[in-house]
């Protein structure tokens, strides 16, 4: 375990704690939300399920949003870092416009899909919005220059597929608590893609990052080898990869309508929990590179 005394801060690996421990948990959450909220939005869109878009706009705006507002400390003020010139240097506030956006947007598409007809640019722009609102947690924290773990160009992209592939894992819930397995079955084939593009992502990203640094190196084995091995062996890989792929594969063979229910909602639960376990850990296992050198 690593652990630094105050006298040590930055002559060391240092963890970074204001954005995993105490109230900083919150943006763990608003993080995971946002995004699952906003890719669901996204793929429900395309396979034409305003239930599922009802579902992911809800989650983005309640879930995320709250525990964003909650992070934040003074959830009242949180307009100023909206309206100010913040945005100019701060992925935060950036990312809060982003939401905003995608909310205003999505709100206006459901509700003229509901009491008219559906307006293609009006959907467009959303889910423009929505796509910006899942990669901005990757960018918030890639900005980051002193923790090598956040500092690479593949942190944006796996948050991208994490998110899209929960949003398709949340999607093909709703349609198959609707019984329609026949859209349950198109939403199933993006999901293998998406599932095979996590499942490549991880590895890649955590080599390359190895690679990069010695503090890289200390935050890689930090994760996979010292005190949070379990959770990232048990929960990521064992829960997290190991038990979609199964589903995906049995659907794959036998035909996702002849799959167990039960089966498939495991799945998709599991599928969640290890993408919430996984940026967990990206978060809890960040390590500030020394300001002495420090030997490998």
């Amino acid at each position: 375990m690593i652990q630094t005394r105050p006298y040590e801060f930055m002559a060391s690996y240092t963890p970074q704690r204001e954005w995993i421990e105490k109230r900083g948990a919150l943006l763990w959450f608003a993080f995971f939300f946002i995004e699952l909220g906003a890719g669901t939005f996204m793929i429900s869109s395309i396979f034409g399920s305003m239930p599922g878009m009802l579902v992911g706009w809800l989650v983005c705006a309640l879930l995320g949003g709250g525990f964003h507002l909650l992070f934040l400390g003074k959830p009242l003020r949180f307009w100023r870092m909206v309206f100010s010139s913040g945005w100019q240097t701060s992925w935060i506030s950036r990312g809060l416009i982003f939401v905003i956006l995608f909310l205003a947007s999505g709100l206006a598409h459901m509700g003229s899909t509901l009491w008219s007809h559906s307006l293609a640019p009006l959907l467009i722009v959303t889910n423009i919005c929505a796509f910006l609102t899942v990669i901005y947690g990757g960018f918030a924290m890639n900005y980051v220059n002193g923790i090598p773990l956040w500092n690479t160009a593949l942190l944006p992209v796996l948050y991208v597929v994490s998110g899209l592939w929960g949003g398709a894992e949340l999607t093909l819930g709703i349609f198959l608590n609707q019984g329609d397995m026949v859209a349950g079955i198109s939403v199933e084939a993006a999901i293998r893609i998406l599932l095979v593009g996590f499942v490549l992502l991880i590895p890649v990203y955590l080599i390359s990052v190895r690679y990069t640094s010695l503090t890289g190196k200390a935050s890689v084995k930090y994760m996979v080898l010292g005190k949070w091995r379990p959770l990232f062996w048990i929960v990521v890989v064992m829960l997290g990869m190991a038990v979609p792929l199964a589903a995906v594969i049995n659907s794959f063979i036998i035909g996702l309508e002849a799959s167990p229910a039960v089966f498939l909602y495991a799945a998709i639960f599991c599928g969640l929990l290890g993408d919430l376990a996984m940026r967990y850990l990206i978060l809890r296992c960040g390590l500030y590179s020394p300001l002495v050198p420090v030997s490998g």
